[in-house]
């Protein structure tokens, strides 16, 4: 579906998320790409982001962290006041009095700009409001909601609902109309967009995606329930091979899974998992113990990370044969024999490096067993995300809202789907509030069409005013100060006052940059025309001439005599580690000042002041692939670094896969992660490193740099 200029709901959304400060809730029915939209922005963000989801499971399959350990979250219900109602609840004194954060935490609070939360239906709605409450404090900023962080909210209101006790709601409800997120405090005094992705990607047969909707909205016709239950079709399961139930509760899916393993004929084997580090183990994807036979129905719980794809998450296969170190099962689809080898699922801890002014993944704990587990039986709360050609649907039990519609959704056709018992209406259970949540909020799409030029407009200013801004480089220098007041240095006096110069520098450009803010905003508030007219841009320009001028010669060549004077000396490694550090910080900011793009227009095309200097200096004449270096990280692509210096394209790949391989450069800035996992694959499988073997393998689904650049990542 095309609107005007966008050829999909995904593109305004992915649009609203990277170029405009506006909440977004993205929305759909189940298969329509939300998983993947949510990769593409994890992939192609510039923006400091941190994915979270409000159950360890859900965490671990969107690549993030609990909203729990990222915000140090009470345990139990959380009470958006300041009186004291119950002991079994939070309220806002008892939460700050109970928070303890440190200050990497901290830091990454204050720096974070963009926060993704995924299976937002089961996201309570005090829970939001313990965040919001966290965030504009930590940040002090309680004008705007969350303290001026946009939220990404993804997921299907239809789906999973929250997990509350009556207790807790009994207390809740004082305060909400519905447990639900969008109930929340802060929810009624911030501006989102709900963007509902359409296009359904998982089915084909039209009769089959209408009969779905109206299980969703609650709006089943008597004709819906005839042809719904003719799906119940005991004798038919009872000869049927290759499907898989989905049951309401674990034990049931338990106690199918075992009872049917009990069955086989032939020995159990029990592959163990391993942990490392720090990995919740109420969250494993499978179990730590998988007890397996021969004729053992099972499921894939991992996408195949190889180029083959010979399996996806949700995929059903056979053990066909077993030993101590083997699995070999084969597939349902089309019979392939296929040997297993170990995954590994990582948990990630995020944190802000002011290095190179980013928010990082660090891998903090893993998860490493065979990709699958008994699947004769799962869960419906386990199979959300998950596609199946066909599946026996055990709706015996009654079931909570939004139950019924996950676990027909999962199907990618009616002919696939076989009910246990037959579904009665009051079965088909979607909780009203929602219905009505979804009605009224969806924004038009025209609407939001009209509306991104002005919101982009408002981003990019706002951009410009962060950019020129130096309140968090003042307190750098500080702390970096103080740190040499305390250490014992050669020459000491000498080197003080040189970081005394510095400070002085960054005193002065601060004030200069307030200034040209506030003419900024003043010249802003005179055009009406939301465009960036000639006297600004000439003005912004000259800005950035000046203000790299000044880094590189006032603050940046300082810094290098210190590092260049001490690293000759004895005793003294930590602080010229401390100096090389707010070194690259103020080297980061400048590339930010020489690289910046106003709506896309990039408004300095020269070569770094810093790189220049030093070209111009024979003396402190730079190796020439840090030159290479220093023009790549102002923003010049490789080939125009390689026009610039006259020298060939596979040279200046040369020259920064080099820098990869030190860790000066991160692989995943040429290469997307996915890509980089499947050529180290390749390595492993080939038993080489040598790109020649490697580029005849993928043919041409990878150039040649982008191989040197996977394997300078792997010898990193």
């Amino acid at each position: 579906m095309q609107h005007n200029k966008f050829l999909s709901e995904q593109e305004l959304a992915k649009d609203f998320v990277q170029n405009t400060f506006v909440n977004v809730f993205v929305t759909g029915k189940a298969g329509t790409g939300k998983t993947t939209f949510l990769k593409s922005i994890q992939e192609t963000t510039q923006k400091k982001m941190a994915v979270a989801a409000p159950t360890g499971v859900a965490a671990i399959n969107a690549g993030g962290v609990t909203l729990h350990s990222l915000f140090q979250l009470p345990i139990g219900a959380f009470l958006p006041t300041k009186k004291h109602f119950s002991e079994i609840a939070t309220n806002i004194n008892s939460l700050f009095s109970n928070l303890k954060m440190g200050k990497a935490k901290l830091d990454l609070i204050n720096e974070l700009e963009l926060l993704v939360i995924d299976e937002v239906s089961m996201l309570r709605c005090d829970t939001l409001d313990c965040i919001d409450i966290i965030l504009k404090t930590i940040r002090k900023n309680q004008q705007e909601a969350f303290g001026g962080v946009q939220v990404l909210f993804i997921g299907d209101m239809f789906q999973l609902p929250p997990v509350i006790k009556d207790e807790e709601w009994n207390l809740l409800s004082q305060f909400y109309n519905t447990p639900f997120f969008f109930s929340a405090q802060v929810m009624q005094e911030c501006h989102y967009v709900h963007i509902e992705f359409t296009e359904i990607f998982r089915q084909t047969d039209n009769h089959f995606i209408r009969l779905l909707n109206n299980v969703r909205n609650n709006e089943m016709e008597e004709e819906d329930f005839i042809k719904l239950n003719e799906r119940f079709q005991p004798d038919v399961i009872e000869e049927l091979d290759n499907f898989i139930t989905l049951t309401t509760h674990n034990w049931k899916a338990d106690k199918i899974n075992q009872n049917q393993l009990a069955k086989l004929d032939g020995d159990i084997f029990t592959f163990n998992g391993s942990l490392e580090g720090d990995f919740n183990d109420k969250a494993l994807p499978t179990e730590m113990e998988l007890n397996l036979k021969v004729g053992a129905q099972v499921m894939f719980v991992k996408n195949d990370i190889k180029p083959e794809k010979k399996y996806y998450n949700g995929k059903l296969a056979q053990i066909i044969k077993i030993s101590k170190e083997d699995i070999v099962v084969s597939f349902f689809d089309d019979k392939e024999e296929y040997t297993l080898e170990k995954a590994k699922w990582d948990n990630v801890r995020y944190e802000y490096n002011a290095e190179d002014d980013k928010i990082n993944e660090k891998i903090i704990g893993s998860f490493s067993q065979f990709p699958i587990r008994l699947a004769w039986a799962v869960t419906i709360h386990k199979s959300q995300g998950l596609t199946f050609d066909r599946a026996v649907i055990d709706a015996g039990q009654s079931f909570a809202a939004g139950q019924v519609y996950v676990a027909l959704s999962r199907c990618r056709s009616l002919e696939g789907v076989f009910l246990l018992t037959k579904i009665a209406p009051n079965a088909i259970k979607s909780d009203e509030r929602i219905v009505v949540f979804t009605q009224d909020s969806v924004s038009k799409i025209s609407k939001l069409v009209d509306e991104l030029d002005f919101h982009k407009f408002e981003f990019a200013k706002a951009e410009i005013y962060k950019c020129f801004s130096w309140d968090k480089y003042l307190e750098i220098i500080e702390d970096y100060r103080l740190f040499a007041i305390e250490k014992k240095l050669p020459e000491k006096e000498v080197i003080l006052e040189k970081i005394a110069a510095v400070k002085v520098t960054v005193s002065e450009i601060n004030t200069i940059s307030v200034k040209f803010n506030k003419w900024l905003e003043q010249n802003f508030a005179l055009d009406t025309q939301a465009t960036l007219n000639a006297v600004i841009k000439e003005k912004l320009e000259k800005s950035i001439v000046y203000f790299g001028q000044i880094i590189a010669q006032n603050i940046l060549s300082v810094l290098d005599t210190i590092i260049d004077e001490l690293k000759v000396k004895k005793n003294v490694k930590g602080f010229v580690k401390a100096t090389e550090s707010v070194h690259k910080t103020f080297l980061t900011k400048l590339h930010e000042i020489e690289g910046f793009r106003f709506l896309d227009e990039r408004l300095y095309q020269e070569e770094s002041h810093y790189t220049r200097q030093y070209n111009e200096s024979s003396s402190n004449k730079l190796d020439t692939k840090e030159v290479s270096l220093m023009m790549y990280k102002s923003d010049k692509t490789i080939d125009e670094i390689a026009k610039l210096r006259d020298l060939t394209t596979t040279t200046i790949e040369g020259h920064l896969a080099h820098f990869i391989q030190l860790g000066k450069l991160s692989v995943y800035d040429f290469i997307e992660k996915s890509d980089f996992e499947t050529i180290k694959s390749a390595t492993q499988e080939l038993g080489t490193q040598q790109l020649k073997p490697l580029k005849d393998f993928f043919e041409d689904k990878f150039t040649y740099g982008q191989l040197k650049m996977a394997v300078a990542g792997l010898n990193r």
